[in-house]
């Protein structure tokens, strides 16, 4: 192959330019896409956490009324068994 011989024809490299453009503007549109979707992403994602810090929250509370209904009971339960041995030791005398 001497040094004179073209490897490609100039119509050849101006479809090969135009061809690129194309796939550069596809891909460009593509991006873009990729870049909304990721955006709306992240604002669910943010939206999921506050959701998951409410609902702990919510957990929080109840299982810290259950806890003091618990302690409620435990507390009646020991007064009521105060009253009977304060009963049973006065009705001894």
């Amino acid at each position: 192959m001497s040094a004179m011989e073209q490897w490609y024809t100039n119509k050849e490299l101006y479809e090969f330019m135009v061809d690129l453009s194309k796939k550069f503007e596809s891909l460009s549109a593509e991006l873009g896409k990729t870049q909304v979707m990721i955006r709306d992403y992240n604002g669910l994602r943010e939206k999921i956490n506050e959701v998951d810090d409410c609902i702990k929250a919510l957990q929080g509370q109840q299982q810290g009324n259950r806890e003091g209904s618990r302690d409620m009971w435990g507390y009646l339960i020991g007064g009521i068994g105060f009253v009977v041995a304060l009963l049973s030791v006065v009705i001894k005398k």
